[in-house]
């Protein structure tokens, strides 16, 4: 049936993470397209797991083109998860304006240590570190809730 309105084609584009660790107690996580419902119980496995074995995780979100509120949740509970551990949690958003907007919208951006870039956040041991101490040799676990 001809409507006289132009062929509409939508990209979504899938969404990607790689895990890379910069030093031996960093992992970064680089995210890349439109990360939603369907991607964030992933994406949550993949920084608890991350959190038992480093004292840092950076998260860079400066290829995202969408999140969604779960996948925001998921970054908030990580920074809270990583915060009482006494590891160190950096969000880089260099060149997201619209992904930063999102985030100061929902009124999170301040509460997930904004980073400028991945090697400033490494330079700075990487990224700011909160006040609690883990006693040396202690085995954190991950607790689900």
């Amino acid at each position: 049936m001809m409507t006289g309105l132009p062929d509409v084609q939508v990209q979504i584009a899938e969404p990607r993470v790689e895990i890379t660790w910069p030093r031996p107690d960093v992992a970064l996580f680089v995210l890349e397209g439109e990360h939603d419902l369907d991607s964030a119980p992933r994406l949550e496995h993949a920084l608890g797991d991350a959190l038992l074995s480093c004292s840092g995780l950076l998260v860079d979100l400066s290829s995202v083109e969408f999140i969604d509120s779960s996948t925001i949740n998921v970054l908030v509970r990580m920074k809270k998860e990583a915060d009482s551990q006494g590891s160190s949690f950096g969000l880089v958003l260099d060149g997201s304006p619209n992904i930063e907007r999102t985030l100061e919208i929902c009124g999170v951006l301040g509460a997930l240590n904004r980073v400028t870039s991945v090697d400033a956040a490494l330079r700075n041991g990487g990224s700011r570190r909160p006040s609690v101490e883990k006693p040396a040799g202690t085995l954190l676990a991950r607790t689900t809730r």
